[in-house]
């Protein structure tokens, strides 16, 4: 390991933690100068001895059930890389935590002059964004910050506060970008004997041309109309979302699911607002260690350990009143990004659950049923309503979620 005297290291620190990079907490710059200190002093610390000496947890911790040093040293290594890509291609050290240790290393720094990379070590560039959306986004925010349409409760105008809990601290506590992703749904059309369009048709199970039955395209059945469409709550929805965001404005783009491409999952903080049936590609992640599973249709969820049944009636009886669901899902990814999975049966579901979890004290109420283990976890919101209309948005349900059971489920599927 290069040597570093200690007042280089004492100045480099103050550097990094002045850069803001690490983010309003503490306890990042506590892990660093901890794993810094043991390994100037030749020790490897264990897992649980950072648990202790750091994150104040009790003697007794079990890093099998826990894992919140992994995750803190994933979120701390991906931000002393943004450091250096951000700010510190002049510094004399380079400092890094390899994965899968719990030490700190120095070298000579040799990046300076090489092109800008991501903490995946590809080229620093940005997503395109759908223009569109990317409007709808800027024109939402602006909105937000001039209208104020809502009484002023602890949900609205005031969101710092909402912003400095989870699910949203972890998205907003780095450099890292954020991704909205909105689910949308192809549509083809059905074509009578003359060619002629007669409808158009959604099916869960045909998402692209491409999985148009073969026999079937062309002018005897269906027909590729280069369509999709996205449901009318995720407007709602991103009203309500993207002032949280407001704070890491600049760094929020938008992308359709059906553009949405297997390296987003690692370069950016994922945030989905859409349907449970428009979730498809990340519906094993969400379901792997969850304690729900879909039903006969996307308008179902079963409690696995209890067997209830929640199913969605809004749209599907006819009837002015309804009931509707909606769910989130929250965890950490390995590289240090954060997911955030928000969907509702229908559009009622979709517009209460954003409520909810902008709203001060349903998220501090969420906070209290969890335990106090908010980094990673599922929750499911009932709302009933009448003529399109929602009252009595209530939780129903909560429960921890386990990092290691999703990716490794991630791992497994692929």
């Amino acid at each position: 390991m290069t040597h570093i005297q200690k007042e280089e290291l004492e100045a480099l620190f103050e550097r990094i933690i002045n850069s803001g990079v690490l983010g309003r907490s503490k306890t990042y710059g506590a892990i660093l100068r901890y794993l810094a200190e043991c390994s100037q002093a030749g020790k490897t610390p264990k897992e649980a001895a950072i648990a202790v000496d750091v994150l104040g947890r009790d003697a007794d911790f079990d890093v099998a059930k826990d894992s919140i040093v992994r995750v803190h040293i994933f979120h701390l290594r991906n931000k002393i890389n943004q450091y250096y890509a951000l700010y510190g291609k002049q510094e004399k050290f380079r400092l890094t935590i390899p994965k899968g240790q719990y030490i700190v290393t120095f070298s000579l720094n040799e990046e300076s002059g090489k092109e800008d990379v991501s903490i995946s070590g590809q080229p620093l560039t940005r997503n395109s964004w759908t223009p569109w959306l990317a409007a709808l986004a800027s024109v939402l925010l602006l909105l937000n910050l001039l209208v104020r349409d809502e009484p002023a409760d602890s949900s609205s105008p005031v969101l710092a506060p909402v912003a400095s809990l989870q699910p949203w601290q972890s998205l907003l506590d780095d450099e890292l970008p954020i991704l909205i992703v909105v689910g949308d749904y192809y549509i083809f059309g059905e074509v009578d004997e003359a060619g002629n369009v007669t409808r158009m048709v959604r099916e869960f199970n045909i998402n692209s041309p491409e999985d148009l039955p073969a026999g079937d395209t062309g002018p005897d059945r269906f027909l590729d109309l280069d369509l999709s469409y996205l449901p009318t709550s995720v407007a709602n929805a991103m009203l309500r979302v993207i002032p949280v965001l407001a704070s890491k404005a600049s760094m929020v783009s938008v992308k359709m699911m059906s553009e949405l491409e297997t390296a987003d999952l690692a370069d950016n903080h994922l945030v989905y607002l859409g349907y449970l049936s428009g979730i498809e590609p990340l519906l094993d992640l969400m379901f792997a260690d969850s304690g729900l599973s879909i039903g006969a249709t996307y308008d179902e969820l079963v409690d696995l350990e209890t067997n209830r049944y929640y199913i969605g009636s809004s749209g599907l009886s006819g009837a002015q009143s309804f009931q509707d669901y909606g769910m989130v899902s929250t965890f950490p990814a390995p590289n240090g990004n954060h997911f955030l999975l928000v969907a509702g049966m229908r559009d009622e579901g979709l517009i209460n659950i954003s409520r909810e979890l902008t709203s001060l004290n349903s998220l501090a109420t969420l906070q209290d049923n969890l335990g106090g283990q908010g980094l990673s976890f599922e929750a499911l919101y009932e709302v009933q309503g009448f003529d399109h209309t929602n009252f009595g948005g209530e939780l129903l349900y909560s429960r921890p979620l386990d990092t290691r059971v999703i990716w490794e489920t991630r791992l497994i599927n692929q």
